[in-house]
């Protein structure tokens, strides 16, 4: 029986990849374009562009294993089915129930690994995305500066900017209002051109006017270079991920300390979906061989459709009761859990009724 098993997983292995590099892909096809606008408009390198996306990897892999074991299981026992190896196996004696087996022990590995990712790789490449984001910001700072728009974020600054070269990253017809605390009225420079350094924005060719109390000129002059500090204005610079996504459970517990029960509420639904996401798998990976063997006119085709419609049904019912729970009209233990629930339920069901036809 061993052999049969180890044949099992042999077979499932490239579906299941195949699978998971699908759903995994689908995820990032918005942040690629993002990223694919980065290198081509922000100048950001491909390297650098390559290691953002590595960082954005483990949390969507977190999701899409689930879904990928899914269709890699129903690839997999359609085609035991279309070539007789499901009716094979039942006729050595294997009952349904020893066929499940191989892939509900494949299925916990592969649940403990989706711990794994949440409680240790997940956060750790949050940071590591975080200082990623930060070091590009800072050596790389002309991509968040927009042309003829005032940028009021820079602390006593405000800048006007005529024209950026994307090429040179040099600024031309550049306009800075200096703030002064005693006087109304700022002091004022024109720059010909600028670039960036170390999060600093150096003028070259420089006209400055500085006006009195009562608003008239008392100084003018020019220069060849001045530096304008930017940090602040790169500070404000974030990554699209909550907090609470970069956590993991035991770091997600150690938060609710001290928090108000409006404050909790969502940490515990993220706790509820690091657990209820993982825990998919085993009832997906069961569902995927009930769904397939048996159906002799059933192909890739079909498993495509049926694993592509289960996956939408669960990932709506999944929003759906986090929103309920968010809203507070179901608690999140029943609302995050409602798509596992769902699939349970469908799980006995059809397992029910395949013994029943054996």
């Amino acid at each position: 029986m061993k052999i049969i098993d180890r044949y099992i997983l042999e077979e499932l292995k490239m579906p299941v990849i195949f699978g998971i590099s699908l759903f995994t892909f689908i995820f990032l096809i918005e942040i690629i374009v993002s990223l694919m606008e980065n290198i081509i408009v922000k100048g950001i390198s491909v390297i650098d562009i390559i290691r953002l996306l590595s960082f954005y990897l483990p949390p969507i892999l977190s999701q899409t294993i689930p879904m990928g074991f899914f269709l890699g299981t129903m690839l997999t026992f359609s085609r035991f089915t279309s070539t007789s190896e499901a009716t094979a196996m039942s006729s050595m004696g294997l009952s349904l129930k020893r066929i499940l087996s191989p892939i509900l022990k494949l299925s916990l590995v592969v649940t403990a690994f989706i711990f794994f990712l949440q409680e240790v790789i997940i956060p750790k490449s949050f940071v590591k995305l975080q200082e990623l984001t930060v070091r590009i910001t800072y050596e790389n700072p002309v991509f968040q500066l927009k042309e003829k728009t005032l940028i009021n974020e820079v602390k006593n600054y405000s800048i006007y900017i005529d024209s950026i070269d994307r090429a040179t990253n040099q600024a031309r017809s550049v306009l800075i209002f200096q703030a002064d605390n005693k006087n109304e009225y700022p002091t004022f420079l024109f720059a010909k051109k600028a670039y960036w350094a170390d999060a600093n924005m150096i003028l070259e060719e420089a006209n400055f006017f500085d006006f009195s109390e009562e608003g008239k000129t008392k100084l003018k002059g020019d220069f060849k270079r001045k530096k304008i500090p930017l940090s602040t204005y790169f500070q404000t610079f974030k990554i699209k991920l909550k907090d609470t996504e970069a956590m993991g459970i035991l770091q997600l517990v150690e938060g609710l300390k001290g928090k108000t029960s409006e404050q909790r509420l969502p940490y515990i639904i993220e706790i509820n979906k690091k657990l209820a996401i993982p825990l998919s798998t085993i009832i997906l990976s069961v569902l995927g061989v009930l769904f397939s063997i048996g159906h002799h006119r059933s192909g890739k085709g079909a498993s495509f459709g049926i694993s592509l419609g289960v996956i939408f049904l669960y990932i709506v019912f999944l929003n759906i009761g986090i929103v309920i729970s968010n809203k507070k009209i179901v608690p999140p233990y029943i609302g995050v859990w409602l798509s596992n629930i769902i699939l349970l339920l469908l799980t006995i069901s059809v397992y029910r009724r395949k013994v029943g036809e054996r």
